[in-house]
């Protein structure tokens, strides 16, 4: 049922009066703490119920998130991949490719699971970052039409994972 404060009309349930420019960073700082809740409950039941083995829900979700995207890559690269990949996810990520040898690494900068695994204290490079980094898996490889696996190589203030095709 609706609170007291929230008005019905036409049958329809206005969630809020309130415009965007009327937000403060009080109310952006608890949207974050909401959402960061609700990812830690999402990604730790998920990793529960498959018992570690999340990898098939990620990419799953990957790649249903790619079809979606109004995008067409001719003989895509992962390299082009990524590169939709990297302006998709700007608002909440800055990622970056690098090439050492014959390893390509997905290089996260600015990375808004980290700023959530901090939040809730978690621990990097566990269960939320390996669902997120399968998620990101399924994308990549709906794009470019080949399985892509990455593993998380290093994690922190800039945390990378290696990319590769299968």
């Amino acid at each position: 049922l609706p609170r007291p404060d929230v008005l019905r009309k036409n049958g329809e349930i206005s969630m809020s009066s309130q415009t965007l420019n009327d937000l403060t960073l009080d109310d952006h700082k608890a949207a974050f703490t909401e959402v960061a809740f609700l990812t830690d409950i999402f990604a730790a039941t998920i990793d529960n119920i498959m018992g570690g083995a999340t990898s098939s829900v990620g990419r799953m979700a990957g790649r249903d998130t790619a079809r979606k995207y109004p995008v067409f890559l001719e003989n895509p690269t992962l390299e082009d991949a990524v590169s939709v990949v990297t302006q998709r996810k700007k608002a909440g990520f800055g990622i970056t490719l690098e090439t050492e040898g014959d390893d390509m690494f997905m290089v996260f900068d600015r990375c808004i699971i980290r700023d959530i695994c901090r939040q809730r204290n978690l621990d990097m490079g566990q269960a939320l970052c390996r669902l997120f980094h399968f998620y990101l898996d399924g994308v990549v490889d709906e794009l470019i039409n080949r399985p892509v696996k990455s593993d998380i190589d290093r994690c922190g203030e800039t945390c990378r994972t290696r990319v590769r095709i299968q």
